[in-house]
């Protein structure tokens, strides 16, 4: 039996087998991940108060915030850069984490000036101290996991989130209810993200590469102008995801922060297949790039009509049922969540959307596009989040948020059929047509059995949605040919 090492790492099969693992290792991990992080936070809503929730929401949306001064892009550039020619990993891991060193500690001292500056309440307050040593740990650990992608090793980063969230869930069934019980769940981030750190950087020195700190100053100058539209760009999105919970905190308080941050989380958990799609193309377009354009128009329009046929049916059964899936994760304390996720999970498909066109712009070192497409959606959603928050609270947070990824999706979406390997406007629209023809009916199954039990509906739903894709050809023989293809052994 040969092994895959003697084919070309760009043939068809290493190639697809390379995504197949990537996206199952990430996959899995974030399904137990999601799943993990589903009793954490339902344990957590449960422990605490809706305004106790809210303020500890609105310190890792603050601190999150204004962690992302200490990324600069300068991950996703590593992770280009190394997938291209692994002989530069170590240029460029040392030089990040020198850059990054001095990043994060500059941004502690920002979040605690701005967070005096802004005159909240000595408890919120001292919320966001405590979670502002997040920070320091979360800018190593999220730049080693795209060293993990850069090498096409995603495994790591899968267990690297495990870890973390283990972590996350076993200190939440620990820590009793209580006053000091906010206190106590800042503190388990801090030690859940510091064994994530030192565990991610162990890896990193055993199998990839030996870190170090370099101060280069002309490398360093080198290295920001690269990273400079996809730091930019991660500024403005990082902005645009939090600014919405600064903005409730503000005019309607904690509770209200609360309300939208338990429907924003239940949003993200179903994109984790779909992001981990993304992510395991990253590096495949970026060496199909500079190889062979053909094939990489041809890996863009099948990714997109996969990510489209995933995600379309999951943003209308969310639609159709977000009352029985809210009590379930939540409990009735949360009703006010249910109109929320009606809208919010619609931010979940135009989000995966979006993922993968952006990695598309960035491997083909377009990034500005990004950029761009950033700043649009972000003064979308600022201006949605002024005239609709005072009104409609929560709710209208998550329609501003919605509209501004999906005008956003557009326009990553005209840029892209612009491109080398653009695909077809045609294509396009057959693309979109087919997923959200393909959810009709599941939205019909979901909208008949809404009083049902929920597992059932979930499940035929989703038997009737893979009947209709196979009957119209949603699902075809090539599909099941090149999935095939990904599994079997590769004989010669």
């Amino acid at each position: 039996m040969a092994s895959l090492p003697s084919l070309d790492a760009d043939h068809p099969v290493v190639t697809g087998r390379l995504i197949a693992a990537n996206t199952f290792f990430l996959a899995i991990a974030d399904i137990a991940n999601k799943l993990i992080m589903f009793g954490f936070y339902v344990v957590i809503a449960r422990k605490l108060s809706v305004e106790d929730y809210g303020v500890l929401s609105f310190a890792l949306a603050f601190v999150t915030m204004l962690a992302v001064f200490s990324d600069l892009g300068l991950g996703t550039i590593t992770a280009r850069g190394v997938a291209r020619d692994k002989r530069n990993a170590a240029k460029y891991v040392r030089n990040a984490l020198g850059i990054k060193l001095f990043a994060a500690f500059g941004v502690v001292i920002l979040i605690i000036v701005l967070v005096n500056i802004l005159g909240y309440p000595w408890r919120t307050v001292k919320i966001v101290y405590i979670t502002s040593v997040f920070v320091l740990e979360t800018a190593f650990t999220s730049y080693f996991v795209y060293v993990f992608q850069g090498f096409e090793r995603m495994h790591w980063t899968s267990l690297t989130r495990l870890l973390q969230s283990g972590i996350l869930i076993v200190g939440a069934l620990l820590i009793p209810p209580g006053a000091k019980a906010v206190e106590m769940f800042a503190l388990l981030y801090v030690v859940s993200g510091f064994i994530a750190a030192l565990f991610a950087f162990v890896v990193i020195s055993c199998f990839f590469v030996r870190p170090g700190l370099s101060f280069d100053l002309s490398e360093w100058r080198n290295m920001i102008q690269a990273a400079a539209p996809v730091g930019i760009t991660l500024i403005l999105v990082t902005f645009y995801y939090w600014n919405g919970s600064t903005f409730l905190s503000k005019i309607h308080g904690d509770a209200a922060v609360g309300i939208y941050t338990a429907a924003y989380r239940l949003a993200l958990a179903v994109t984790f297949l779909g992001l981990a799609f993304s992510s395991a193309l990253y590096p495949v377009f970026s060496r199909l790039f500079v190889s062979d354009l053909p094939r990489l128009q041809k890996a863009f329009e099948r990714a997109l009509r996969y990510m489209t046929l995933l995600m379309a049916p999951i943003a209308v059964i969310g639609s159709v049922l977000p009352k029985p899936i809210t009590l379930l994760v939540y409990g009735s304390n949360y009703g006010g969540t249910v109109g929320v996720l009606a809208v919010m999970i619609w931010w979940s498909f135009f989000a995966c959307l979006n993922s993968l066109i952006s990695n598309y712009f960035i491997a083909i070192d377009k990034p500005v596009v990004g950029t761009i497409q950033a700043a649009i959606s972000l003064g979308v959603n600022v201006l949605g989040n002024i005239i609709l928050i005072p009104k409609w609270g929560a709710i209208g947070a998550a329609i501003a948020i919605v509209s501004a990824e999906a005008i956003g999706t557009g326009y990553l979406f005209i840029r892209q059929l612009k491109t080398a390997a653009g695909i077809k406007f045609s294509r396009f629209v057959i693309i979109l047509l087919l997923g959200f023809g393909a959810a009709i009916p599941v939205g019909v199954v979901a909208l008949v059995g809404r009083s049902w039990n929920l597992l059932a509906v979930l499940v035929l739903s989703a038997i009737v949605y893979m009947i209709f894709l196979l009957l119209t050809g949603g699902i075809n023989r090539q599909d099941l040919k090149f999935g095939y293809a990904l599994l079997k052994k590769q004989n010669e």
